[in-house]
């Protein structure tokens, strides 16, 4: 049996960038001698953390200590974090010790320089990636990729798409109410949700003389935007309509979308410079529970008539609430269950983005 190495960096910092390695390990297992470990980010001075801005600099991190855990690797699977002189070196010595180890990064999101470098705060880390990356393709083998790029920094790629565990995730239960719709998002809440378009639209909804239904907003999660949402939302006198609550996960989790209608993937994909489709974990988790979706940016499994996704624009506009009323309508139209509904939604899910299916090619890729 072949041995492997899952590296990642700071990786279980977030809940859900940790399921994901976690379905990603229990996959690996599978097939091969698989261990993780995490390459940690040494503590440092005020004065060291100053002096680490400078752009030919390196981040502290304990890389030596990862070296000696490896042993003998036919290959190993690792998140990609910012490139910078030590990163390349650690892959430098890796492939002396070990030439015929694969090495295989997976880049979540690409392009990837507007959303992690996108403030002024993160630009000393752009200048190291722009300087050290163009070195990675001396030493790395393939990038894993969710677009349709067959090269990326002048390396191989392997092209896939985000998969989950489809079979750990309940399916929605619940009924449709009258006269309400609740909409849910679930997040680490960052600059590409963009959820201030839909309180923006809320605000223009409940403006309006005629109000059809209620139409109320669940945000769940923590993160850097959350701030921004809230004072939107105090601004709008929203509070009603619009609750806020911390990071949930297992049957409390569950219980808030059993009473939710539609779910919320990405509305603020252009902030980053996506414009195409795009595939974000959370989109499988809500595709999996058999939830309805609506999008500001298309999803890269499902076809633009696919009659449980209501696309909107990849911009700035505030999303027009009638439109979302129309949606449900659509579905509400259909005459069946909100059960039915999700166990149609689930079936797809089986069928294009369960863990072994994606993760298909980087097996063959490890194999030939």
């Amino acid at each position: 049996m072949k041995k492997g190495y899952y590296i990642h960096f700071q990786g279980r910092v977030s809940i859900g960038v940790s399921k994901k390695i976690d379905m990603q390990i229990e996959e690996f297992n599978q097939y091969y001698d698989l261990k993780e470990f995490e390459v940690e980010t040494k503590s440092r001075t005020i004065v060291q953390r100053l002096l680490g801005l400078i752009p030919t600099a390196s981040i502290s991190r304990n890389y030596k200590e990862a070296l000696d855990k490896l042993s003998n690797p036919d290959f190993v699977y690792v998140r990609r974090t910012v490139a910078d002189k030590a990163y390349i070196n650690f892959w430098k010595e890796l492939k002396k010790r070990y030439p015929d180890c694969k090495i295989i990064i997976e880049i979540f999101t690409y392009p990837y320089d507007k959303d992690n470098f996108g403030k002024w705060n993160a630009w000393p880390f752009y200048f190291k990636e722009l300087i050290y990356r163009p070195q990675l393709k001396k030493y790395i083998d393939r990038f894993v990729t969710y677009t349709d790029d067959k090269e990326i920094f002048g390396v191989p790629t392997i092209c896939t798409t985000n998969g989950i565990n489809v079979d750990s995730i309940e399916v929605v239960k619940g009924e449709y109410k009258e006269n309400r719709i609740t909409l849910i998002g679930v997040a680490y809440m960052q600059r590409h949700h963009g959820y201030e378009r839909i309180i923006e639209g809320m605000r223009k909804y409940y403006q309006s003389v005629d109000h059809k239904y209620v139409v109320e907003l669940l945000l769940i999660g923590e993160g850097p935007e959350k701030a921004r949402y809230q004072e939107l939302v105090g601004r709008y006198q929203l509070q009603k309509f619009v609750k806020f609550y911390p990071t949930m996960s297992g049957k409390q989790l569950d219980d808030m979308y059993d009473i939710s209608d539609i779910a919320l993937a990405s509305f603020g994909m252009y902030k980053v410079g996506i414009y195409e489709k795009f595939g974000g974990l959370k989109t499988r988790e809500c595709l999996a529970k058999g939830m309805p979706l609506i999008t500001g940016c298309r999803i890269d499994v499902l076809d633009d008539n696919y009659k449980y996704v209501r696309n909107f624009s990849n911009n700035g506009q505030s999303v027009d609430i009638m439109d979302i009323i129309k949606f449900y309508e659509e579905i509400r139209s259909e005459g069946i269950s909100k059960g039915e509904v999700a166990n149609i939604i689930r079936e797809f899910a089986v069928r294009r983005i369960s863990m072994k299916s994606v993760m298909k090619p980087i097996i063959d890729y490890i194999e030939g």
